[in-house]
């Protein structure tokens, strides 16, 4: 009985409701953005502070990573010539395929925050790599993530985008650095900077642990934090290093008035 019950819940519900996520179509944004006008070199950079690489492999040509107990692969982003402007925006700031399916792991509601000329100049960065690599295939998922998909525990792109909340808006002056805590640090301290649930990180607090020197130290190198954060040294090195002096700066200021606006309430 208790295999027939199983069988039920797999075919009667797992399967056909994690289909109708995986096939279902969502309405795409319309995109301004093209690469011609974008800046690669600032693009480049950009690359590396969103962290394109933690997914995409070192080259950008594509890897796999584990998602729910299944294999997911990110895409070859060498071999997307094919792809319009349009679509290369939707997939980075809405997580939208081509056909207009939803991502699994592309964190677009990180990315919607970039600027159009932000996305142009990724884009045209991404256009001039040199192809490299194969086309990977996506193998099939697992019962595992279908599982969550079916019943919320994993939510789609396209359904985390809509969701997201943005970083807490204090005053004209510091939006800045709310910009750059938006595009740089939701993706592991949560949409709204509170850490939480299926986050890495924890609440973005830095009142009283750090200075603007110290928070200078963090950023370009990872030492200096209060404990063993292995997941900040390593991004620090590998994207946030790339911030430049005035983004950090920009940033710190957001951080400590989004701290003291918190503490006031």
């Amino acid at each position: 009985m208790l295999g027939v019950a199983a069988l039920g819940f797999a075919f009667g519900f797992v399967i056909p409701r994690s289909d109708a996520i995986l096939s279902a179509r969502h309405p795409r944004q319309p995109s301004p953005v093209r690469a011609a006008a974008g800046d690669k070199t600032e693009g480049q950079r950009l690359s590396h502070v969103l962290g394109c690489r933690s997914c995409h492999g070192k080259g950008l040509t594509g890897a796999p990573m584990s998602l729910s107990a299944s294999t997911v692969m990110a895409p070859n982003l060498t071999r997307l010539s094919k792809r319009t402007d349009a679509e290369l925006d939707a997939a980075i700031r809405q997580g939208l395929r081509p056909d207009d399916r939803s991502e699994l792991a592309m964190p677009s509601q990180a990315y919607a925050g970039l600027t159009d000329g932000e996305a142009a100049s990724l884009i045209a960065y991404i256009r001039s790599l040199p192809p490299g690599g194969e086309v990977l295939a996506q193998p099939a998922y697992g019962f595992i993530l279908r599982i969550n998909l079916a019943t919320g525990a994993l939510k789609s792109q396209a359904a985390r985008h809509v969701e997201a909340t943005a970083p807490l808006e204090v005053d004209a002056k510091t939006a800045p650095g709310r910009h750059i805590a938006r595009i740089a640090c939701t993706q592991c301290h949560g949409p709204d900077l509170g850490g939480g649930e299926g986050y890495p990180a924890p609440d973005l607090t830095i009142r009283g642990y750090y200075d603007r020197k110290a928070f200078r130290s963090v950023m370009r190198t990872g030492e200096g934090l209060p404990r063993d954060m292995k997941l900040m040294s390593e991004t620090a090195a590998s994207s946030l290093s790339r911030l430049t002096d005035a983004e950090i700066d920009a940033l710190y200021d957001y951080l400590i008035a989004r701290d003291t606006r918190l503490a006031s309430k």
